[in-house]
């Protein structure tokens, strides 16, 4: 029970952490000697951290894509450097 709790614990801190924009460290799975079976009593805490990965991994999802996507847009300015008339970017609209 103990060993499992441990598990559970680390993995909810590594998902408060890549949501708040940390970086976790590298996780492998315990060996099967190491933590034997899910106790019972663990196990709706368990599936609540699954959950809250899945939502944490279409959070994180949505963010890359708009990052990717205002990367995308800033890629459409032209370079001053490379016209010699002037240019205006339309910060409002």
């Amino acid at each position: 029970m103990q060993a499992w709790s441990g598990i559970l614990d680390r993995l909810e801190a590594d998902i408060a952490l890549a949501v708040s924009g940390g970086e976790p460290e590298a996780w492998n799975p315990p060996a099967a000697d190491e933590a034997g079976p899910l106790p019972e009593e663990l196990a709706d805490k368990a599936r609540r951290i699954r959950d809250a990965q899945l939502e944490s991994m279409a959070m994180l999802g949505k963010v890359r894509n708009d990052a990717l996507a205002h990367l995308d847009a800033l890629s459409t300015v032209p370079d001053s450097q490379s016209s010699a008339r002037p240019l205006f970017l339309d910060v409002q609209g």
